[in-house]
């Protein structure tokens, strides 16, 4: 199969990943893909985009597996792809250049997404401390790679944000399933502050998801406060989170949820409200 038909099978699959109805036409598309460009990267002329295809190709099949209820079945091509875009980075920074500007940068941020992403496949699949795991080491890898964040390119630093907002979450829910689980609640929180830190200096106005991401981000460390009792500044998370709600209208309906349930723990650790043992009765959903 030549490139320009390997480029049109990818584009179909692509497409058909877009929609729920043809999503079992994907699942064969993208095997097909795949094939394709293990084939091209065992030649003797590979180029780098048949490896980045490759990996492509790969991550976006494990997320297609985890969307159609087979996440474990979606481990092992995520798995691979995280491998696959591991070499292109190393290949990629092996030739120099400013971290922060592509190519590097781009190749950084798809290592990192990779990597966060076969997390959220692997919570999916019943493997809470494999996520957790795995995100962890997408953080270390911006940070091994590019340094400090604000050093980092955008795509580094917009994926660093999702790294860093999904490992809170994580966090936040081994300690609400598992309250004896150490300094769970403190370590969201700091999780939680660095990817507001990042989505802050990402905000466009050109570009609404930005201000998603900012509001979501808002409603998990707003959680994170009140479980560690820093409430006066969980009420000023609160209050920005509630304000990007406002702006985004229906769309924002999921940060509008984690806001509430924030609001509801805040309403209640100020209320005192405690059971018959004496034990605080929280009132939000686990998870």
């Amino acid at each position: 199969m030549g490139p320009d038909e390997r480029r049109r099978l990818f584009e179909q699959a692509r497409e058909r990943s877009a929609r729920k109805d043809t999503w079992a036409e994907a699942d064969r598309l993208w095997v097909r893909v795949i094939e394709a460009y293990r084939e091209a990267v065992r030649g003797p002329g590979a180029v780098r985009e048949d490896q980045q295809q490759l990996a492509r190709a790969l991550w976006r099949h494990s997320m297609l597996l985890s969307a159609r209820g087979r996440a474990a079945d979606g481990m092992a091509p995520g798995g691979e792809a995280v491998v696959v875009f591991e070499r292109v980075y190393d290949a990629v920074a092996a030739e120099g250049g400013n971290v922060a500007a592509a190519p590097r940068d781009d190749a950084l941020a798809e290592l990192i997404t990779a990597l966060v992403d076969l997390a959220e496949v692997s919570f999916a699949a019943g493997q809470p401390a494999t996520r957790r795991d795995l995100l962890e080491r997408a953080v270390t890898v911006g940070l091994t790679s590019a340094g400090s964040p604000p050093s980092a390119g955008p795509r580094t630093r917009e994926a660093m944000g999702t790294a860093y907002h999904n490992q809170a979450t994580a966090l936040l829910h081994r300690h609400l399933t598992r309250p004896s689980s150490g300094d769970g609640a403190q370590e969201a929180a700091l999780a939680a502050s660095r990817a507001c830190e990042l989505r802050q200096g990402l905000l466009d106005l050109a570009r609404p998801l930005t201000f998603w991401e900012m509001a979501n981000t808002y409603g998990v460390y707003a959680q994170c406060l009140v479980l560690i009792g820093d409430l006066d500044r969980a009420a000023m998370v609160l209050s920005m989170g509630n304000r990007f709600v406002e702006t985004l209208g229906p769309a924002a309906a999921e940060p509008a949820q984690k806001l509430r349930v924030a609001a509801e723990m805040l309403a209640r650790e100020k209320g005192g409200s405690r059971d018959a043992t004496g034990s605080r009765r929280w009132g939000w959903r686990r998870g």
